[in-house]
């Protein structure tokens, strides 16, 4: 995340559709950077490579400035993975997101609908980041870095010392793949709609309809996946939810003709053909007033069937290793107590003993 403006800046292209599309935009979302400060490719001379996980440091509960705006960051205390709490700090005023560690990969399902419902309910950012940013924690100036995941190029700012990193909120979403390039389709469904292609960033929204651009900030001019996102929320203690049969709660109605759409699969209307397009904060809030109330239901999940066995061995001398050893040996029969051999009788077998003495001599002979 190169510091100057808030957002990205698309790399020059032609406007692709399908899925390569999607790859691209992702790919130019994070890789380029000079909205951060217009400072240009100097930016990435001192990119340093990210920090691994063994390096990061406990994180310190403090009310720490926001690093642009030196106003006090809001602390959130979000769920993780297997009812974990995961601490955020935010600013609203910059659209900021600073995580300890790498927190933002253990946030589970209820957890991204915490950080999204903060994020939808802070007003538009006209802020301008500043040209260098400091560790909220320690203080030493922040190093960009670019990383590579499964949705393509990403970048972020983050400490030396392991404490954390800081991203904008676009930023933040473009890492998980939940964001999109503007096709031409889009367009069109605004255009229909009588709604404007808004900035994710800014919130700015007076664009001309080729616009890939924002005027203000000069970041990409992006769409929520719809699908990816509904797709990535419905998932709590570490296990998929599954949707009640019948009626879909999470339903919605196209803005075309009104009919139901299934937010986690269809992109588009399958009677008119109309694109599904949220490009503001806005369109989010029925899908999380949706989702919040399904995964606050989502119950953990049960012990493993093989966790009821072995507590039912427990005292069980059959269970144990020097049983295992003679069921092993053949000196005890497998089967139930009724059809196992005596111990006494079978030591008694000279079979038995000799096949032990040939055991031994291997053994010596190889060891000696």
């Amino acid at each position: 995340m190169a510091v100057g403006r808030v957002g990205w800046v698309q790399r020059s292209g032609t406007v692709r559709s399908g899925p390569d599309a999607t790859m691209d935009a992702l790919s130019s979302i994070s890789g380029g950077f000079s909205h951060l400060a217009n400072a240009g490719p100097s930016c990435f001379g001192n990119s340093s490579p990210r920090v691994t996980s063994s390096s990061m440091r406990t994180p310190i509960a403090t009310s720490a400035p926001c690093p642009a705006c030196q106003q006090p960051l809001r602390h959130l205390a979000l769920e993780g993975h297997y009812a974990k709490s995961v601490a955020v700090d935010l600013c609203a005023g910059c659209h900021l997101v600073w995580f300890d560690a790498f927190e933002s990969v253990r946030l589970s399902g209820l957890g991204w609908v915490q950080l999204l419902r903060a994020m939808v309910l802070q007003p538009s950012s006209r802020a301008v980041l500043p040209r260098s940013m400091s560790c909220v924690r320690c203080r030493d100036p922040l190093s960009a870095v670019r990383n590579q995941t499964r949705f393509g190029h990403t970048a972020a700012l983050e400490c030396r010392q392991g404490h954390g990193q800081l991203q904008t909120f676009t930023l933040l979403l473009a890492e998980r793949g939940l964001l999109r390039q503007v096709l031409p389709s889009d367009r069109s469904a605004l255009a229909q709609e009588r709604r404007a292609l808004q900035c994710l960033q800014c919130g700015a929204g007076s664009h001309t309809p080729e616009a890939t651009q924002c005027a203000y900030c000069q970041s990409p001019l992006l769409m929520v996946d719809v699908p990816r996102l509904a797709s990535a929320l419905l998932v709590r203690h570490g296990d998929a939810l599954q949707l009640p049969p019948g009626a879909n709660p999470l339903a919605m109605a196209c803005r075309g003709c009104g009919h139901p759409l299934d937010p986690t699969a269809q992109a588009r209307c399958p009677r008119c053909d109309h694109a599904v397009v949220w490009s503001d904060w806005l369109s989010v809030r029925p899908l999380l007033d949706a989702v919040e109330p399904l995964l606050r239901a989502q119950q953990p999940r049960q012990a493993k069937p093989w966790g009821t066995r072995l507590q039912a061995q427990q005292g069980d001398h059959r269970a144990t290793q020097l049983h295992r050893w003679l069921r092993h040996a053949n000196l005890v029969s497998a089967q139930d107590e009724g059809a196992q051999r005596d111990l006494r009788d079978s030591l008694l077998d000279w079979r038995s003993w000799l096949r032990l003495a040939v055991l031994g001599v291997a053994l010596w002979v190889f060891f000696r």
